[in-house]
């Protein structure tokens, strides 16, 4: 695979950034954010894994794997779903130091440059511990897919952030530069050796961004250790949004606002948002995008039999 272009240079350059994400459909930082800080919540996360029998204190795995990925096409639900009924993986998923991160300064500011100032972050967030492979029999999201089909939102931007260094023999994400412009496709699995792709080894800091019409995938986990990441999606506040992605249970309060609201650097979705349920945003194709034209195959979107993401 070819290694993924580095942005860096062009971070407080928003209309350069605009012109390269319609170029190539993704945008990488190296060492966007501060390295010890995500460190620290990919530590979190793992104590709470560990505690609940996922790994050992340092990641490594030899038992029995558990779900916390994407799912499978023709799969009802996800494997995320199956991770929540496991209280070590709610426990890591409600952390402070994971939940900071699409607040940090470099990240946040970066993405209200592309998308506007009112930008924000779903208080959902998704939490990623895959397992080596040779441990699970499922592929573990090696599906080409596209994050439209988790929000349905035109111009949804994913921030996928690992938590802790991921060379490439622990995988990683890899996007199909360019793909955003190109026909539609069904989900396939990705072979390591496709042509046309990119990938990095990261590190802890680093940063890939990538449009919901932009095809990607993980590579797989061929290591040792618990793969951590995390995915932390934008949209602007003048789209409506899938509500399961904004409110807690019962639908009546926005999701973690009694939790995190007293921390100095959460701040609520914008007030006056348009909610729409997720089933029906993502059963419609999506509309013009203000960054690229969008390839016609588009009008004929359905979402896949099943989850993907």
């Amino acid at each position: 695979m070819d290694e993924l272009a580095d942005s860096s240079e062009l971070v407080g350059d928003h209309e350069a950034l605009r012109g390269r994400l319609a170029a190539d459909g993704y945008l990488f930082f190296r060492g966007l954010l501060p390295a010890g800080q995500v460190r620290a919540a990919g530590a979190a996360v793992l104590a709470r894994l560990h505690r609940g029998g996922w790994a050992a204190a340092d990641g490594a795995v030899s038992g029995p794997s558990r779900a916390a990925g994407p799912g499978l096409p023709g799969r009802k639900g996800t494997l995320r779903q199956d991770a929540l009924a496991d209280p070590a993986y709610r426990a890591a998923v409600i952390g402070v130091a994971f939940n900071h991160i699409p607040y940090l300064p470099p990240l946040r500011g970066l993405v209200r440059g592309i998308l506007g100032a009112g930008a924000f972050s779903y208080p959902v967030k998704v939490l990623r511990a895959v397992y080596p492979e040779q441990h699970e029999r499922r592929t573990l999201g090696r599906y080409v897919h596209y994050d439209y089909g988790a929000a349905g939102v035109q111009d949804m931007l994913t921030s996928w952030i690992p938590l802790m260094d991921i060379p490439v023999r622990l995988g990683g994400l890899a996007v199909e530069p360019g793909g955003h412009r190109k026909r539609l496709r069904r989900p396939h699995l990705l072979d390591p050796a496709e042509r046309g792709w990119a990938t990095t080894g990261y590190r802890a800091g680093d940063v890939i961004i990538f449009h919901s019409l932009t095809p990607h995938a993980v590579l797989p986990n061929t290591g040792s250790r618990l793969r951590i990441s995390g995915d932390f999606r934008w949209q602007s506040p003048d789209q409506r949004a899938p509500a399961e992605f904004i409110l807690g249970p019962g639908g009546r309060r926005e999701l973690f606002s009694r939790l995190f609201r007293w921390q100095r650097w959460w701040e609520p979705v914008p007030a006056g948002l348009s909610l729409c349920p997720k089933d029906q945003l993502i059963a419609i194709a999506p509309g013009p995008s203000r960054f690229f034209p969008v390839h016609r195959s588009w009008q004929h979107w359905r979402p896949p039999p099943g989850a993907v993401h």
